[in-house]
């Protein structure tokens, strides 16, 4: 799946609510400015607490994009929290007879979960709501390359705390938000993490949260016959009134260590300016080049 020029976009908001209008205005300008043109839910503006709207108004708009057969990517707005109490009520034939990039993260993992399940790529990358705040101009570029099936490439540091072999790995690539996986266990919503890269980020977590989310999946066996782990940034960490005396590194490898996989760090994916586009469910190559490793879709 790839966009052309003159394709439609639907912008959705399956969790949090729209705060600023004007992020919609400039997702639509962008677009335009991309050879493409904008649908937006009817919804999209409703505020019910925290969400855009009911669960059922919610629901409506993104079961109206995922049927709509002139769509070719659905948007998620913003995440935020939602997506998870209409996921179940979501109806994907629609979809599979006209199938469309879905493109968001944070808590669209849930989304990214369920179609890579029903067998199709999903698109990890930066939302309209990020339009607001100060974006890597390379990485503009590269979602736009995802989004038009242009080669995906890109280097970031590599990190002293990285375990194993990384010279050169191979495989799908799979996860995105570690809360929301990890919310997953015991659903039929848990990611399949057999042989594919693990990828984790996440924001506003305390050190000890990220701790038990790590050792439950790990004792769901989602670090079992895993090609690698894939440690994107970890943002917003609260201080504790209690130091935890270890950092996101020591704690990932502290239940990771003994595991026969590589574990890589500084990855460039989560709520950063630099949050780098990954097609997840589609194979990615990673490799070591001039002390520095490269992604590769």
């Amino acid at each position: 799946m790839k966009l052309k020029q003159g394709d439609q976009v639907f912008l959705v908001a399956p969790g949090g609510f729209i705060k600023n209008r004007s992020i919609v205005d400039k997702t639509v300008k962008l677009l335009k400015k991309w050879g493409l043109h904008a649908k937006t839910g009817k919804h999209i503006f409703k505020r019910q607490g925290a969400f855009a709207g009911s669960d059922n108004e919610r629901l409506e708009d993104l079961q109206t994009a995922l049927d709509d057969p002139q769509t070719k990517m659905i948007w998620a707005l913003r995440g935020g929290y939602g997506t998870n109490r209409i996921l179940d009520s979501l109806e994907f034939s629609g979809f599979k007879k006209n199938p469309k990039i879905i493109a968001g993260f944070s808590d669209i993992t849930l989304l990214h979960n369920k179609i890579q399940k029903e067998g199709f790529p999903s698109w990890h990358t930066l939302m309209p709501v990020n339009l607001d705040e100060q974006i890597d101009e390379e990485v503009l570029k590269q979602t736009y390359n995802a989004f038009f099936g242009k080669p995906l490439h890109y280097k970031f540091d590599i990190s002293p705390y990285n375990k194993g072999n990384f010279t050169k790995i191979k495989a799908p690539v799979t996860g995105g938000n570690l809360a929301i996986l990890y919310s997953t266990l015991g659903t039929p919503w848990e990611v399949d993490t057999r042989n594919k890269i693990l990828m984790i980020e996440d924001v506003g977590e305390q050190l000890y949260q990220i701790d038990r989310m790590i050792i439950s999946m790990k004792k769901a066996g989602k670090f079992d016959k895993l090609k690698a782990l894939l440690v994107g940034q970890f943002t917003s960490i609260p201080e504790n009134q209690t130091s935890f005396e270890q950092n996101i590194e020591e704690i990932i490898l502290q239940h990771t260590g003994g595991e026969n996989f590589p574990v890589i760090f500084n990855f460039p994916v989560g709520h950063i300016p630099g949050n780098y586009p990954v097609i997840l469910g589609k194979d990615a190559v990673i490799s070591a080049e001039n002390n520095q490793l490269s992604f590769s879709q």
